[in-house]
């Protein structure tokens, strides 16, 4: 028993000297790699043609859209538009009884007759002393009150007729002939749809960068059309901080309004812009990294960044033309250690 105790911490202690002297020979093999250099993919920094695209959902909106509201109250007489129906501006949608109206404005349209009749006589009677200027002045107003009584029963019958505000498709009703409509119902809505506004948001930061008639492509339902930006809000929304911005496009493809739609604009277009692999470059803290060859030793180097893909960053400082980025090897690498390109690389290889 003792003994096979013993024998038991004789081979731990064998055991613990051997993984001790083996991790000691990897770590200085280690050292004498790394110290003796690596080689590496590289990327050689190249002017290249960057567009700063940005790409948003978006909403389709109507170029015109109305509800249309009975003007005055009365029953209708007639409806002269079917659902969905295209329709002119000026069209009569609805007529409105008015035949009350029209009857109040003949006896009132006699009796101004009879009361400038009654006006002129009184006028010669004033020139002979036959009336006073008390009784013409009465005449004369109620001859102006008669007038301002059939231009306002006037109103009233070209209000019973409602018209279309402009040219477009008017949408459904809840009514029929013989109805009462109160003073500010719904008959139908109007849409002007042959052109169709695009409402989308970017964010604050770009407001310089937008300009009136600048292009954008929107996508709906994998159909394409181009519309340019028409009005940019010269407010920043507090809550999202961003700005709102409207497209007009020509709807020859019938898009609905309303629907689902991804705006793309390209804000900035450089044609010898500096762009990095996005994997190249290493954040730190306070700054952003990247290892050069330089000398045939790895150098790190910090870089200021612009604009940012889900592929390339834009480099703004710190790299050049002809620069060599090491692609490779990124974990090992260490500052001044010697570095051997092997080949350079594509960012499309990456």
């Amino acid at each position: 028993m003792k003994k096979s105790f013993l024998y038991s911490c004789m081979g731990a202690l064998c055991m613990g000297l051997l993984i001790h002297s083996c991790k000691k020979a990897g770590d200085g093999g280690n050292k004498r790699n790394l110290s003796s250099g690596m080689v590496a993919e590289g990327y050689v920094i190249k002017p290249s043609h960057f567009e700063n695209k940005l790409t948003v959902t978006a909403n389709l909106l109507p170029y015109e859209t109305v509800d249309i509201k009975t003007p005055v109250a009365g029953t209708v007489l007639s409806i002269h538009f079917k659902e969905g129906q295209k329709v002119n501006k000026g069209q009569s949608l609805v007529q409105i009884d008015d035949r009350v109206w029209k009857a109040q404005i003949k006896g009132l349209k006699a009796q101004l007759a009879a009361g400038k009749e009654e006006l002129q006589r009184k006028e010669a009677l004033l020139t002979a002393e036959g009336a006073s200027q008390e009784e013409v002045d009465a005449a004369r107003s109620g001859v102006l009150q008669l007038e301002a009584k059939i231009e306002e029963l006037s109103v009233y019958v070209s209000l019973a007729s409602v018209p279309a505000p402009f040219s477009g498709q008017v949408g459904m009703r809840d009514f029929s002939v013989g109805a009462y409509l109160s003073q500010g119902q719904i008959i139908t809505q109007i849409a002007q749809s042959d052109r169709l506004k695009i409402d989308f948001n970017l964010p604050g930061r770009y407001i310089n960068q937008l300009s009136a008639e600048k292009e954008v492509k929107v996508v709906s339902n994998n159909d394409t059309l181009m519309a340019s930006i028409y009005a940019v809000n010269p407010l920043i929304d507090e809550n999202t901080r961003t700005i709102q911005v409207r497209a007009l496009l020509d709807n020859r493809n019938n898009w609905l309004s309303g629907d689902f739609a991804q705006a793309s604009l390209i804000l900035d277009v450089q044609d010898s812009a500096l762009v990095v692999p996005s994997q190249l470059i290493a954040p730190e803290l306070g700054a952003e990294t990247v290892f050069v060859c330089k000398n045939g030793k790895a150098s790190k180097r910090k870089v200021t960044t612009g604009v940012r893909t889900e592929k390339i960053v834009l480099i703004t400082g710190g790299l050049a033309v002809g620069d060599t980025l090491l692609a490779t090897g990124l974990m090992q690498v260490r500052e001044g250690i010697p570095v051997k390109i092997e080949k350079t690389v594509s960012s499309a290889e990456l």
